[in-house]
């Protein structure tokens, strides 16, 4: 699948590829959009009460979040690698920032490994 977007949008697929910030479909910016709902699900996330949270979601909103927490914008995308699976940690500070505590955990992929906070 991505040899044929290579082939047909070599623009498109390399802008995508090497400057993801800046990918842009019909007017859209994809990444932007991301970051906004990032934003959107941290404030949820954040002023729900609760003292754990799970939240399972796809690979490049997961990269939104972390990026987000951490305060790095969509031209740091590709800054966060996370495998199909692992699992972020993130708790909250006084102040009731998330802050990230584990990142791209997949022991338990391999083994009977069980993780201890």
């Amino acid at each position: 699948m991505a040899e044929d977007a290579k082939r047909i949008y070599p623009k498109e697929y390399t802008t995508w590829r090497e400057d993801p910030s800046n990918f842009c479909v019909d007017g859209v910016y994809p990444l932007q959009k991301l970051w906004g709902r990032a934003h959107e699900a941290w404030e949820e996330i954040l002023l729900t009460p609760g003292e754990h949270f799970l939240v399972v979601t796809h690979k490049s909103i997961l990269r939104a979040l972390i990026c987000t927490a951490l305060g790095l914008g969509p031209e740091r995308f590709r800054s966060v690698d996370i495998n199909n699976g692992g699992l972020c940690v993130f708790k909250l500070n006084k102040e009731g920032e998330a802050m990230l505590q584990s990142l791209n955990m997949t022991a338990h992929m391999y083994t009977d490994h069980v993780y201890h906070y």
